[in-house]
């Protein structure tokens, strides 16, 4: 069995393209619309969706995507190289063989990917948030600095980075798949 005959890399980049695209311009508009009602005296122009800024983003989202498209290759190959291994049949290589512990390409999408859709959708989201927010904040120029906020039931690593202040262009992006980190700006003086 090869890897080609299970998974169509053009068809799940084009999928995860149209669907991460969605997203990040979805949260394009609405971190627009934020910084607009924060900073009503900026012009429409000063915060237009299609400016460098927006294709930026929109990049990223390829990048993101590419990533995705990769992780799940190499978890069907390695599922493939371990079923051939053993020197089980296709239908087990894709159904499995529980007695042995092997979950086949059936047990990567019932366990090891069980909620993956949705940990992929949150991690874009909250990726192409901050991301916005950095250039959206920084194109004010009266934000220089953010604060970082986490979520009370977050772990560890990301509890001990609550109220932290960076430079906007120096705030750390996410420390991990569903991490809940984000940015408060700290508005200069602009008297």
């Amino acid at each position: 069995m090869r890897l080609e005959d299970v998974y169509d890399e053009a068809a799940e980049k084009a999928a995860l393209e149209r669907i991460v695209g969605a997203m990040y311009d979805w949260m394009l508009q609405a971190v627009q619309q934020l910084v607009h009602s924060v900073f009503p005296f900026l012009s429409p122009e000063d915060f237009r969706l299609d400016d460098p800024a927006t294709r930026k983003q929109l990049a990223l989202a390829a990048a993101q995507v590419a990533g995705i498209d990769a992780t799940t290759r190499d978890a069907l190959r390695d599922v493939l190289r371990e079923g051939q291994r053993r020197g089980y049949s296709n239908h087990e290589i894709a159904a499995g063989v529980p007695a042995d512990g092997f979950g086949g390409i059936r047990g990567l999408y019932l366990d090891t990917w069980k909620g993956r859709a949705e940990t992929i959708a949150r991690t874009e989201v909250a990726t192409a948030q901050l991301a916005a927010a950095k250039d959206r904040y920084a194109a004010t120029g009266v934000v220089s600095r953010v604060q970082i906020v986490e979520h009370e039931d977050t772990d560890e690593p990301c509890a001990s980075m609550n109220g932290k202040v960076f430079p906007v262009a120096e705030a750390p992006g996410l420390e991990h798949p569903n991490c809940r980190r984000g940015y408060v700006p700290i508005v200069e003086d602009v008297g």
